[in-house]
């Protein structure tokens, strides 16, 4: 990736005119995808100014009337501007130097291409990190594997609504906790749920927190196996995970973000027999993460639902073909088939060759053709690593003439590098 251009922008934002009141940016923001309103100005102004959640909560907070309360008077106006032709890494040092409030990307004649949200940034810098070989132990509890952060922060039962919102001003702050006289945990808020209470005309001067916090907590000791933990955060669907030590005393709080972490190590067990037959309830499972059948992707405002997925071999040509049926509100329902170049066993690689030849309409070709390309091989390679011996091995794959996909490991000595 060399320019804006390549990155694949989030669709995490909402364009609001500037008649926009405060009531109308809560409900914009309700979807968890949406992290901000985008705020348009008059007639060639292009957008002016952006409100996220946290300043929204702040604004709603001390609002005698969210409903009347202009958004184009609260939001924040220091936006930078960058053409899709900037190359990422002057990009980035932009970005750093001028720390604005948002960053907009324009083509080059000025039109709107998109919002650069804090994930797009993430995403661009760690691309140019440059990646490094590492061998560790799989973690095996939730300490082990993720190390909670100050996402929340804690106030009494007995305080007023209006101290829970201005908690959520700051940006890193996901989740307040509701403290007891006795000193325990006894209820949580999220910012969507403090969004709908605001929107919904909450007393937030009046009410206290007892009277809205959500209850429904599950808590958990640090050393918990990850497998525990998460199928029992699955069973109880919980409104916040308490994580705590040996002795019951409260560590720290488990938030969504962690709880994805903790389920990139559950990998089942698979013993390769040369056959394809456990490929597709992997694939199924990890593609879904567990929730089956059909889901949905979002990418550049466009939705996209898969409905199914099947696999087959092509022995003569060493290939596999992935079949998904998928739909859009655009296209209806239909099916796209990839197909991999595994090689054939005489001559193993560590790489196979995907043959881009989509039949689809063109937002399925354009928009979704190359992104589902790369996420079914993610999947791919993610079930052919799960039956490797030696996680540290460069592993070699290819087809024999009977359709039969043969390993082999080569192992990593000290020194070596791949």
């Amino acid at each position: 990736m060399q320019t804006l251009v390549d990155a694949e922008l989030r669709d995490e934002y909402v364009i609001l005119e500037r008649t926009a009141v405060l009531s109308d940016v809560a409900k914009a923001l309700l979807p968890v995808k949406n992290s901000a309103a985008l705020i348009r100005g008059k007639k060639k102004e292009g957008i002016v100014g952006i409100l996220k959640v946290q300043p929204l909560l702040e604004a709603m907070a001390e609002s005698a009337d969210p409903t009347t309360s202009k958004a184009i008077d609260v939001m924040e106006t220091n936006l930078l501007r960058l053409k899709d032709s900037t190359p990422i890494q002057i990009a980035v040092t932009t970005i750093q130097d001028r720390n604005p409030d948002a960053t907009i990307v324009l083509d080059d004649e000025g039109k709107f291409q998109g919002y650069l949200s804090a994930s797009d940034y993430r995403d661009i810098k760690q691309r140019l990190a440059t990646p490094t070989l590492e061998t560790r132990q799989k973690p095996r509890t939730i300490s082990d594997a993720v190390t909670l952060r100050d996402e929340f922060r804690i106030v009494k039962v007995s305080d007023k609504l209006q101290h829970v919102a201005l908690q959520f001003r700051r940006p890193s702050v996901q989740y307040v906790l509701a403290q007891s006289t006795k000193g325990g945990i006894e209820g949580v808020f999220s910012v969507q749920h403090m969004l709908k209470l605001l929107r919904s005309g909450a007393k937030t001067q009046k009410d206290t927190v007892k009277k809205h916090m959500k209850t429904n907590l599950l808590r958990l000791r640090h050393d918990t196996p990850i497998e525990v933990a998460i199928e029992t955060i699955r069973e109880r669907r919980p409104d916040g995970v308490l994580v705590l030590n040996e002795d019951g005393v409260f560590e720290g709080f488990l938030s969504p973000d962690d709880f994805r972490e903790l389920t990139k190590y559950i990998v089942p067990d698979i013993q390769h027999d040369g056959t394809f037959d456990s490929l597709m309830p992997f694939f199924i499972e990890r593609i879904s993460q567990g929730n089956g059948f059909p889901m949905v992707l979002t990418h550049t405002g466009s939705n996209i639902a898969i409905h199914d997925a099947r696999a087959n071999v092509e022995a003569q040509t060493h290939v596999l073909v992935l079949n998904l049926d998928v739909s859009t509100v655009e296209t209806g329902k239909t099916s796209l088939q990839f197909k991999f170049d595994l090689g054939h066993a005489s001559s193993m690689s560590h790489s196979a060759k995907a043959l881009r030849d989509v039949e689809a309409p063109p937002i399925l070709q354009h928009v979704w053709g190359d992104l589902l390309i790369h996420l079914s091989w993610l999947m791919i390679t993610q079930w052919m690593d799960a039956g490797r011996n030696d996680s540290s091995s460069l592993l070699l794959y290819g087809m024999d003439e009977n359709g039969k996909l043969i390993f082999e490991e080569l192992k990593r000595d000290s020194g070596d590098d791949f």
